[in-house]
């Protein structure tokens, strides 16, 4: 949804013969275009001796085992964009196999060509650090998980290379049949280490300390960032679950018994949204202090409400929190199509 930017594609019926009259973009933009095409793409490979295998959900992890696979037999070369292979890879690789490489296909000046052999990666970041990464990449921040704000994966690799009491979340997140409430717990705990706190401190206390000592140091001009303090208890702990439930799939574990509505997501119009939190992120009066006067739809960041992570509400400008994409009714209107 946030690759296809708002497009609307028509489904099509093509044969691998006709010609293409739309935008790649558009065209892709369409899921039934898009299984359609690369069945097709498989089939035509297939045929000409290639062998191309389908994923049914996303591919990342069977790209991964693929290449492990084929590792047994000879020297492997992955090619890809994405930072999940690299993670999964570092993770899965085993170091009595054949080299594997990872690289990308862009036409890049060879300057700037980054080629990874997996088996020296593994052995500078250690073989303990590998088999957290899943866990760490989800945790800052991966397609199923929402990024932390001012929290970059550097830091979060250095920072786990030397906390060990981060290093047990971690192992947490990584065992299989682990209840809700004990990773939500670790889930705290991680956060709490990564935003600077004291182990059980608790984030809604930490958050309470970081938004005081920022009061003290800014000026009434810029105010304090709300986004730039650590998330909400109530907020992080969907976050969490969200996490260990891509975790799990990561490691291959068995995942049938895991629905996704327990384990922070909920479903709108048939499609699966994060849950965001089911408390309110700060008291009333804090809350109506926050308003917008956006002359648009407030879709966009540019909408302090949003970019706060808040509905809009009646002290609003133009939309007075009643018709805008970020109203609190559209939200609760979606709510009552789940019931």
């Amino acid at each position: 949804m946030r690759r296809s930017k708002g497009v609307v594609s028509n489904t099509l019926t093509f044969t691998k013969d006709m010609p293409l009259r739309v935008k790649k973009e558009t065209f892709l933009a369409n899921d039934a275009n898009k299984n359609r095409f690369v069945s097709l793409l498989k089939d035509s490979l297939n045929n000409h001796g290639i062998e191309a295998i389908q994923a049914e959900g996303d591919a990342d992890l069977l790209i991964v085992q693929t290449a492990v696979a084929k590792s047994n037999e000879t020297k492997t070369v992955v090619f890809g964009e994405d930072t999940d292979l690299l993670i999964l890879l570092c993770h899965h690789a085993r170091q009595n196999q054949n080299e594997i490489f990872f690289t990308t296909d862009k036409q890049i000046t060879l300057k700037a060509h980054k080629i990874w052999d997996i088996s020296k990666t593994k052995t500078v970041l250690g073989e303990d650090l590998c088999y957290q990464l899943p866990f760490i990449h989800a945790l800052t921040g991966c397609d199923t998980t929402s990024r932390l704000f001012g929290i970059g994966k550097p830091f979060a690799l250095k920072k786990i290379k030397s906390d060990e009491y981060l290093q047990e979340q971690a192992q947490i997140f990584m065992s299989a049949n682990m209840t809700k409430d004990v990773i939500i717990k670790a889930g705290e705990e991680a956060l709490v280490s990564l935003y600077g706190g004291i182990p059980l401190e608790g984030l809604d206390l930490l958050r309470w300390r970081k938004f005081t000592a920022k009061t003290m140091s800014v000026s009434r001009v810029t105010g304090v960032q709300v986004q730039s303090l650590p998330p909400t208890s109530n907020a992080a702990q969907f976050h969490s679950l969200r996490v260990y439930l891509q975790c799990q799939y990561w490691l291959d574990k068995t995942v049938e018994d895991l629905n996704p509505k327990e384990w922070g997501w909920t479903i709108r119009k048939d499609t699966l949204f994060p849950k965001e939190m089911s408390q309110q992120p700060a008291p009333d009066f804090l809350l109506n202090i926050i308003h917008c006067n956006c002359k648009t739809d407030c879709d966009t960041r540019k909408c302090g409400c949003r970019k706060n992570g808040l509905s809009c509400s009646n002290g609003c400008g133009s939309c007075r929190g009643i018709n805008c994409s970020n109203s609190q009714q559209i939200a609760e209107d979606d709510l009552n199509d789940d019931e």
